[in-house]
């Protein structure tokens, strides 16, 4: 369906001027290239460290994380202990916060 001729002359172009992103302005702290080989680099993969310098361990299970993960609320702990815990209930093992959803840690 064709719009109306009144729409038509009431049409006004979008004001452009002004609009700025969140992001105008602001520079990178580093770069990154991407085009580097693979064999160049390969990523560390390490265990995660505690502030005494061991091992960081699960505050469920007490050994060291395996599949490390985090919730939103920032508590890292083993895949497998986290979705153990929150089976009975839906909070945070450490800080009872609602927890919906974790973030994979790969480190």
């Amino acid at each position: 369906m064709l719009p109306s001729w009144q729409s038509l002359l009431r049409w006004k172009p979008l004001k452009t001027e002004g609009l700025r992103r969140a992001a105008d302005g602001i520079k990178p702290l580093e770069t990154i290239d991407l085009t580097a080989s693979p064999d160049d680099e390969r990523p560390v993969i390490g265990p995660l460290h505690d502030s005494n310098n061991g091992l960081y361990s699960c505050p469920i299970c007490m050994s060291p994380l395996e599949q490390p993960v985090a919730t939103m609320c920032g508590h890292v702990f083993c895949k497998n202990c986290l979705i153990a815990a929150l089976i009975p209930f839906q909070t945070c093992p450490m800080c009872k916060k609602g927890v919906k959803h974790f973030i994979r840690l790969y480190t």
